[in-house]
């Protein structure tokens, strides 16, 4: 079995900690890349050679928000087909929303319950039809 390859794009030490955890409990093999920026998520996805399955984006981060870092992911040809999974703490309205028009595959609101995240992204990871809103 090939392993997956997700980028989470994270500003936050122990949320990128608790994700590969959550990641273990998936029983899958899979490579993680984490960036602790927007900007430096961007400059990991600008070359075509490193193309991962699976984009993991938090929207609340310094600098370079979520938001803003998906719209350039969402321009980048080479990335257009490769889901791009809102990871946040937030659940507001307007931030699906925003997310949804700027070309998210799901918005998965963070949660400390590791089975939970678990079976939802083995769900994503086994192509299951899926709202658009994960929790």
């Amino acid at each position: 079995m090939q392993p997956i390859n997700c980028l989470l794009i994270d500003d936050d030490e122990d949320d990128r900690d608790f994700f590969a955890i959550v990641l273990d409990g998936c029983g899958q093999p899979y490579n993680l890349i984490a960036a602790s920026s927007g900007a430096n998520g961007l400059g990991l996805l600008k070359s075509a050679d490193s193309v991962p399955d699976y984009i993991f984006l938090d929207l609340n981060m310094p600098l370079l928000s979520g938001k803003e870092c998906l719209e350039r992911i969402r321009k980048m040809v080479h990335l257009q087909q490769v889901p791009v999974i809102i990871y946040s703490t937030s659940s507001y309205f307007k931030d699906i929303e925003d997310t949804r028009q700027l070309g998210a595959t799901f918005f998965l609101t963070k949660s400390a319950d590791i089975d939970t995240l678990s079976r939802i992204l083995c769900d994503i990871f086994n192509g299951e039809q899926l709202p658009f809103v994960l929790s």
